[in-house]
């Protein structure tokens, strides 16, 4: 049974923390790599700020920047580079095939950053697109520098969180599964000495005392028992020493009735003996009594036998 609880008990530990530690895993990897994009994004939106200064400066100079848009097309993160006029028209490209081409958006001719995610015709991958306003106006419109950032740095740092996350998680998941059978038994163990207790206080030992110093209810509980089982043997006590006195008044009891059925036995030899003699006087007085009356019977007919013979002799003479 205790090895049951001991199992619940620890699995039911060690699955709340797994869930919390799971929880705890997905929120991190989320929060770290939104913080990541938020970072990336951040920092190409400074960068499209000072690449639109630059070519404002360079169209009003007549300098185009092909040089800063070679550079910024070259780095690993940033998959196009674009100035779009408000018609439109894409005016400079890091791709040459792209130079005259018109797009629609939205976003052209207004005067905020935008970021958005978009898609990559290329390749169909998600991407960030942020959309730069120039200062430079046509027909009361401002041109627009998009940007096409890539997320192969997001997704590679997620990676990297997850592995990294992954690592910790399980460490926190054996410290806890440590932990949880560190006190799962601390909790179990106690239990363990208070069955084997209340199997012996059952089994009618009640001077035994279960020792569980644990300072919680588990130690109350033990001690709940041992008061029982010393109320118990007071009880037993008490009731070995009512048997006691009982038995003594028992085999008193006893003694008196034997003395008093030798008294009545001993009465009873007499007043049989006094019938008997009584009896045997009766016998006597009722033998006399018939022999009397038998003698009298044979008087009586030898009387009557005279009387008949006088009577004969009375006629003869």
């Amino acid at each position: 049974m205790l090895k049951g609880i001991f199992g619940k008990i620890f699995v039911l530990v060690v699955g709340i923390s797994l869930i919390v530690s799971m929880f705890i895993l997905v929120v991190t990897i989320g929060e770290r790599t939104k913080s990541t994009e938020e970072a990336l994004v951040q920092e190409n939106k400074l960068l499209a700020k000072i690449v639109s200064k630059n070519i404002e400066a360079g169209y009003y100079a007549d300098i185009l920047p092909l040089e800063t848009l070679k550079i910024i097309s070259d780095s690993e993160n940033i998959l196009f580079v674009w100035v779009v006029k408000p018609s439109g028209v894409i005016y400079l490209a890091d791709d040459p095939q792209m130079l005259g081409k018109i797009i629609d958006d939205p976003s052209l001719g207004t005067e905020r950053v935008e970021v958005r995610d978009s898609v990559y015709l290329k390749d169909g991958k998600k991407i960030k697109l942020i959309i730069q306003p120039i200062g430079i106006k046509e027909e009361g419109k401002l041109w627009s520098f998009f940007l096409g950032v890539s997320l192969e740095e997001i997704a590679a740092a997620k990676k990297r969180i997850i592995f990294s996350s992954l690592g910790f998680f399980i460490a926190v998941l054996i410290f806890t599964a440590l932990i949880s059978f560190y006190l799962t038994k601390g909790v179990t163990k106690p239990l363990e000495y208070l069955r084997e207790g209340a199997e012996i206080i059952g089994e009618g030992n009640f001077g035994y005392r279960i020792e569980i110093k644990t300072g919680d209810e588990i130690e109350e509980l033990a001690e709940a028992f041992n008061q029982m089982a010393k109320g118990l043997s007071q009880s037993r006590a008490a009731l070995e020493e009512s048997k006691t006195v009982l038995e003594i008044k028992i085999k008193a009891r006893t003694l008196e009735l034997e003395e008093l059925a030798k008294g009545l036995d001993e009465k009873v030899k007499e007043r049989t003996k006094e019938l008997r003699e009584r009896i045997a006087e009766m016998e006597k007085f009722q033998r006399l009594t018939v022999g009397r009356e038998l003698k009298m019977v044979a008087l009586k007919k030898e009387i009557k036998g005279l009387e008949t013979e006088l009577a004969k002799y009375g006629k003869n003479i």
